[in-house]
C-alpha cells in the first residue's frame, strides 16, 4: 500500500437557535424549531490514503502502478493492451498512464472536463483508445474513431461504462440504469433501461464476436445480451461489498466481478486467481482480465479514513448510516467500525422519528414539485406525511441559486430531507446501496 497522500480538514461553526424561534424552512415556509443542535465548532479530519495501487494474479505480469504518481484522482478504468503486455488506467481528471507495452496517445488532463472520465476502451490495434465521461463525452486518442457522443443528450442516469467492437469501428456507452447507446458499427442488443433496476450498472463488456454484450451491476446482478451467455451472478449473495467491475476470459466462456473489498467472483470457465486486501482506507476499483492468457489485475482507488467527534452510544452495529437529528451531524460506518466519513448537514428538528430505517430508493435528480427546485443525488430511507425523506445536495431554486450556503450546513432549514454538500451528497449516493441501514438518533 502506498503511503497517504492528502490530508483535508474541514472545520464548520454551528449557529445558536432559540427553541422558540422561527426559521425559514427550506426557502418556502416557516415552522417552529425544537432544540436545536448546540453551537460550538467541530472539526474532523478526512485522510486520503493510498489508490492507484495494481495488483496482479495469475499469469498477469507486474507492470506498475501510480503509487510514485503525483496524482490523488480516482482511477476511472483499467484497460489492458491487446498483447497482454500492458495496460493504461484512466483516471477520473482525464489523466492516461501507460505501463508495459502500453504507449500513450494523449489525454484531457489539462481541459476542464464538464463531468469527470467513468470509462476507457481501446482499439484493437493498441494504438489508439477512447475515454468516455459521465456526461456521455468521448474523446478519442491514436487510431481511435470517433463515431458520436452522448453528450447533447439529456441522460436519465449518467455513463458509467463503455466498450468498444471487435473491429475497432464503433463502441457502446452504457448508462447507470442500463440504457445502452451504439455508435458506429456498434449493434444494439438490448439494455436494461426500461427495468427498475435494485442498483445501478458499473461495468459493460463486449463479447469476442461483438454480437453481444454484459452488463454488470453494483449488487452483483449480470444481464446478458446478444450472444453473451449468462454465467451466474452474485446478485442477493454479497455481505456489505459493492461490485466495481467485470471482466471475461479470453475465449469469452466465462467472467469475474471485482468487489470494492477486493473479493473477485469468477464464474463458468474463469479462473479464480486470488483476491486483494482492501477496504475502505484503498478500496477496489476495477479489475481487468489479461487478453492473452489466464489472469487479471486489480487496480485501487484513494480510500478515506476519518477523525472526528466519535459515533454516537447505541448507534446499532454494521454497515450503516447514523444520523444526529440534535446534533445535525452524519456518519458512514463501514462493516468492520471504522468511519469512512463524517460531517455537518441540515435538516429538520425531530424529522424523521428515531429508530432503524434502510435505503429504499435512489435517484441522481430530484425535483421538489414547485419553484423549479431541484436537488442531487436523492437517497430515500424514510417517509413523511406527504413525500418521501431523504439524504440529498442542497436543493438549488430554477436560477441555479442554492437554497443555503455551506457555511450554514449543521443548522436546522430543511422541511424534512436531510441536506448535504454537493461532494458528500454524490459520496453518500455511491457508498450507499438499496438496503443500507439508516439510524436515525434524537
Amino acid at each position: 500500500m502506498s503511503e497517504p497522500q492528502i490530508q483535508r480538514t474541514r472545520s464548520a461553526g454551528r449557529l445558536l437557535a432559540a427553541v422558540a424561534a422561527l426559521l425559514l424552512l427550506s426557502g418556502l415556509t416557516a415552522a417552529p424549531l425544537g432544540a436545536a443542535p448546540q453551537s460550538g465548532e467541530e472539526t474532523y479530519t478526512v485522510t486520503v490514503t493510498g489508490g492507484g495501487e495494481v495488483y496482479p494474479f495469475g499469469d498477469a505480469p507486474e507492470l506498475g502502478s501510480l503509487a510514485n504518481v503525483d496524482s490523488t484522482a480516482p482511477v476511472a478504468a483499467i484497460t489492458p493492451t491487446p498483447d497482454g503486455e500492458g495496460y493504461w488506467l484512466a483516471t477520473e481528471d482525464g489523466g492516461v498512464h501507460a505501463f508495459g507495452s502500453a504507449a500513450g496517445f494523449g489525454d484531457v488532463s489539462d481541459l476542464d472536463l464538464a463531468q469527470p472520465i467513468v470509462a476507457m476502451a481501446a482499439t484493437p490495434t493498441g494504438n489508439g483508445y477512447w475515454l468516455a465521461a459521465r456526461d456521455g463525452g468521448i474523446f478519442a486518442f491514436g487510431d481511435a474513431e470517433f463515431h458520436g457522443s452522448a453528450g447533447n443528450i439529456d441522460l436519465a442516469q449518467p455513463i458509467v461504462a463503455m466498450a468498444a467492437t471487435p473491429s475497432g469501428h464503433g463502441y457502446w456507452m452504457a448508462g447507470a440504469d442500463g440504457g445502452v447507446f451504439s455508435y458506429g458499427d456498434a449493434v444494439f442488443h438490448g439494455s436494461t433501461g426500461a427495468l427498475r433496476l435494485v442498483s445501478p450498472v458499473t461495468t459493460m463488456v463486449a463479447t469476442a464476436s461483438g454480437d453481444g454484450y454484459w452488463l454488470f451491476a453494483e449488487d452483483g446482478g449480470v444481464f446478458a445480451f446478444g450472444d453473451a451467455p449468462f454465467r451466474g451472478s452474485m446478485a442477493g449473495n454479497l455481505q456489505g461489498e459493492r461490485i466495481v467491475g467485470g471482466s471475461t476470459n479470453a475465449a469469452g466462456t466465462g467472467y469475474w466481478l471485482a468487489a470494492d473489498s477486493g473479493s473477485v467472483f469468477a464464474f463458468g470457465a474463469a479462473g479464480w486467481f486470488g483476491r486483494a486486501t482492501a477496504g475502505a482506507d484503498e478500496p477496489v476499483a476495477a479489475i481487468a482480465a489479461r487478453p492473452s492468457g489466464d489472469g487479471y489485475w486489480l487496480v485501487t482507488n484513494p480510500g478515506t479514513t476519518a477523525v472526528g467527534p466519535p459515533v454516537p452510544a447505541n448507534s446499532g452495529s454494521g454497515r450503516r448510516i447514523v444520523y444526529s437529528n440534535s446534533g445535525q451531524r452524519v456518519w458512514l460506518i463501514e462493516a468492520d467500525g471504522r468511519v469512512f466519513d463524517s460531517y455537518l448537514v441540515s435538516g429538520k428538528a425531530f424529522t424523521p422519528a428515531p429508530g432503524t430505517y434502510s435505503v429504499y430508493s435512489k435517484s441522481p435528480k430530484a425535483w421538489a414539485g414547485h419553484g423549479g427546485i431541484t436537488m442531487d443525488n436523492m437517497v430515500r430511507f424514510a417517509k413523511g406525511k406527504r413525500l418521501a425523506i431523504g439524504f440529498h445536495s442542497i436543493p438549488v431554486y430554477s436560477n441555479g441559486k442554492p437554497m443555503q450556503t455551506e457555511e450554514q450546513l449543521g443548522t436546522y432549514r430543511s422541511a424534512g430531507c436531510v441536506r448535504q454538500r454537493v461532494d458528500k451528497a454524490a459520496q453518500l449516493y455511491s457508498w450507499a446501496p438499496l438496503g443500507t441501514t439508516v439510524v436515525v438518533l434524537p
